[in-house]
């Protein structure tokens, strides 16, 4: 029983380690989605995410197509990390309930 508590600790001090890495891309990646938006035949682009409970419209102006494609795939990094980072929570949450028992 020893063993089976030592390998669960073990994976438990993994996903710690695991939602920190993910907690510390979270903060270096941008947030928010782009907006589209068409001014008299001019195309511009906003980045919108909230600060708080304030909603945030970001001014980004014209982009070209590199710069676009990259803001999406930093978004859509961020997404990906995202979901990681919560699915990562929820099996912590498991996992010190197998290893500490309940908690009140």
């Amino acid at each position: 029983m020893e063993i089976l508590k030592g390998v669960l600790k073990e994976e438990l001090s993994r996903l710690q380690s695991l939602k920190k890495s993910y907690e510390n891309k979270l903060k270096k990646l941008i947030k928010g989605c782009l907006i589209k938006k068409e001014i008299k035949g001019n195309v511009y682009y906003y980045l919108n995410y909230r600060d708080g409970q304030k909603a945030i419209f970001k001014f980004l102006g014209r982009q070209d197509k590199g710069q676009l494609a990259q803001l999406r795939n930093d978004i859509d990094e961020r997404r990906k990390i995202r979901r990681l980072h919560i699915q990562v929570k929820k099996d912590i949450a498991k996992m010190e309930k197998m290893v500490y028992g309940k908690k009140k």
